[in-house]
């Protein structure tokens, strides 16, 4: 294109001079012409060219677009699906985040926060409604429309913030029949409730006790995180009253234990009292735990009667012949010796334990005495805690109720001399065979028919006495010593007294 237009511009100036020839003009003025007339093609040659190159340019430019117009661009505004009704349902919240109102259309969302859930976690949230939510990020997230229960605060929310239930909030009260209930494991008795039933709170709560009956006459349901718990109102034996979880009580009524423990023991050391007021007596009364897995034991008051807890005497400290009473001693003392390896039950000590025992016969405890001394018998039955000067060659025998009831305790238990099982069955199976049977045996039997009595009696002179184990039909069990002397006893005489004073100390105590 260039050499063209060089080309053209020496045709013209060739042309000009010839003009200028023609007109008259010298070689330099038409030289001069010619030079102006080639720059002026020359300029028109330049914008021949920008021309064509604006062209050129404005083509790309417009293929270019053409191009970019089919790539579709990504949005720019956070947009929601149609809002989608829901059945009302219950929810609280599980993680911390915020409700939100929305603003604009569904294709240009705005979102502004407008409850943060951290301060409705005590509440249930209502949904009426769904609607899915994206970003300009491409992120799809489900948000519930809910109203709080407590003010009525509304907004949408994400869905995942949420967990199905009600929260803090009360069933309509229903009535129930009344029933009586105790402690079962700790808790409060709510006497007042903060706020409605659709957000509610119990507020001044007293601890429950273990030494009241709580009757229970209403029902309501307390819904909490979802869960439903039973709650009764209960009124007290003293006086309180509101609402309770029924899971931290058991059906029951109260049974103030040491109360009665009291009372029985106060009867029965009143009437104790009443029959050794003469000194003529000295009665000691000691309760047992009854027999594992009897009726006793399985009673629903069977704590009163612990091993213990309802003993008593009169005058059981009273020092005073034993008459045979005494033969409990000897019996526990060649246990001991067999403890030793220096007693065995040959024959002649089977027959002379069971002669001392059931006809209470004196030979064989006298060779006992005579053999191992007196004096030495008194220092190992006191090192026992038992009376410890029973024995004297120059009066009777001596003893006292309580001490005679330790013996019976540590034979009934298998403790001391009497740990050895078959030892200890050997003694009370004849003391259950003892042939005298008008004291304990006889009144245990009269205050209830099927009382068991295994027991050693004593009599000499006026002193008549008796000791024994106690176990009556329901597994209930008791040891009991009464010594008694006077009234112008002799023989067995004092032996209807012995029963009277027994019938009635069962009676009081069972």
């Amino acid at each position: 294109m260039t050499n063209q237009l060089r080309g053209l511009t020496l045709t013209m100036t060739g042309i000009i001079g010839l003009i200028g020839g023609l007109a008259g003009l010298t070689p330099a003025q038409a030289a001069t012409t010619a030079t102006a007339t080639s720059s002026a093609v020359s300029t028109s040659s330049s914008s021949v060219v920008s021309a064509s190159s604006s062209s050129t340019a404005s083509s790309s430019s417009s293929v270019a677009s053409s191009s970019s117009s089919a790539v579709k661009p990504k949005p720019k505004t956070t947009t929601r699906t149609a809002t989608q009704k829901l059945t009302a349902k219950a929810y609280f919240s599980v993680k911390a985040g915020n409700t939100y109102a929305f603003s604009g259309d569904n294709a240009h969302v705005t979102m502004h926060a407008n409850h943060k859930l951290s301060n409705y976690t005590k509440t249930t949230w209502t949904a009426t409604a769904q609607t899915d939510v994206t970003t300009p990020k491409g992120q799809t997230t489900r948000y519930l429309l809910v109203k709080n229960a407590k003010n009525g605060a509304q907004g949408w929310v994400v869905a995942s913030n949420l967990k199905a239930g009600r929260n803090y909030q009360v069933s309509a009260v229903k009535k129930l029949k009344a029933k009586n209930y105790v402690y079962l494991k700790a808790g409060k008795v709510y006497q007042k409730m903060n706020g409605k039933a659709s957000a509610m709170q119990w507020v001044k709560g007293k601890s429950l006790t273990k030494t009241q009956t709580y009757k229970a006459t209403k029902q309501r349901t307390y819904y909490r995180q979802g869960k439903a718990y039973i709650y009764y109102y209960v009124t007290s034996t003293k006086g309180v009253k509101g609402w309770v979880w029924h899971k931290q009580l058991k059906a029951g009524t109260y049974y103030d234990v040491a109360k009665r423990q009291k009372a029985i023991k106060s009867k029965l050391q009143k009437y104790l009292n009443s029959v050794t007021k003469d000194g003529t007596a000295e009665v000691a009364f000691y309760n047992l735990s009854p027999i594992a897995g009897s009726q006793a034991a399985k009673a629903p008051h069977a704590s009163v009667y612990q091993a213990g807890k309802l003993a008593v005497n009169a005058r059981g400290n009273q020092v005073t012949t034993s008459a045979s009473t005494y033969k409990l001693y000897i019996a526990a003392y060649v246990l001991h010796l067999k403890q030793q390896h220096k007693w065995s039950w040959s024959k002649a000590n089977t027959k002379g334990m069971h002669d001392m025992i059931v006809i209470s016969d004196n030979h064989y405890p006298v060779s006992i005495l005579n053999k191992y001394g007196r004096t030495n018998i008194n220092h190992w039955l006191a090192s026992q805690g038992y009376y410890g000067a029973p024995f004297s060659s120059t009066r009777n025998s001596m003893t006292t109720a309580n001490s005679l009831i330790k013996v019976l305790k540590d034979l009934q238990n298998g403790q001391k001399a009497f740990s050895n099982k078959s030892d200890r069955a050997k003694v009370l199976k004849l003391m259950h065979q003892q042939i005298y049977r008008k004291g304990i045996p006889t009144g245990a039997a009269a205050a209830l028919k099927g009382s068991s009595v295994q027991d050693k009696v004593g009599f000499l002179y006026d002193n008549n006495g008796d000791a024994g184990i106690v176990t009556l039909p329901n597994g209930q069990r008791y040891l009991l010593a009464i010594l008694t002397w006077g009234h112008r006893q002799s023989g067995f005489s004092g032996f209807p007294r012995i029963a009277k004073i027994t019938k009635q100390v069962q009676k009081i105590v069972y």
